[in-house]
């Protein structure tokens, strides 16, 4: 009965864990903003948006929409305007809109191509995003986990991220999400 009650839970909120529709949206938006910030262009993900917003969805993928595409705006204005073209830093601006999946995809291109420390504290980041990402879905478990490891790499290696200066916030977060109980 619990495992029931649970699909029923995830079936009313946005939970691209055990939804694929919320996987698709997700994804789908995700990528399009990536190209976005890609070319400075924010008719991409908009584009996207609104062919998705078209089809009948329910409220919480409507809302999930609607939502990024306010964030999407925002962190495109931001790195425009203040000319930020390295990666890393532009995660920090996707960190700061609690954009944590689109900061997880656009570090992963990096993090394949470096090695060492670089690599070691990218992974760091990596995990903290998915931390914050299982958390907001209630997956305490899994964000426990991810804190752990984000806390592992990034205590060692923070010295490899020079350009990602509120790495102590993201500690601290990471720091909090480790101390909560294992409980689900």
């Amino acid at each position: 009965m619990k495992s029931q009650e649970k699909q029923t839970v995830n079936h009313e909120r946005f939970d691209p864990f055990s939804a694929r529709l919320a996987r698709d949206i997700r994804n789908t938006l995700s990528k399009a903003f990536l190209q976005s910030l890609n070319q400075h262009d924010q008719v991409i993900f908009q584009k996207k948006a609104d062919d998705l917003l078209r089809q009948k969805l329910a409220p919480q993928y409507r809302n999930y929409i609607k939502d990024r595409l306010a964030r999407y705006d925002k962190a495109l204005a931001i790195i425009i305007k203040q000319d930020i073209s390295e990666v890393v830093e532009q995660s920090e601006v996707l960190w700061n809109l609690q954009l944590y999946f689109e900061m997880h995809e656009i570090l992963e291109d990096i993090w394949t191509k470096s090695d060492g420390a670089r690599r070691k504290a990218l992974q760091g980041l990596i995990r903290a995003a998915g931390m914050k990402i299982h958390a907001d879905q209630g997956r305490h478990n899994a964000a426990k986990s991810m804190a752990e490891k984000s806390l592992t790499d990034l205590m060692e290696y923070r010295s490899a991220l020079p350009e990602f200066p509120q790495i102590d916030s993201v500690l601290e977060e990471a720091r909090k999400i480790a101390a909560i109980s294992s409980e689900e």
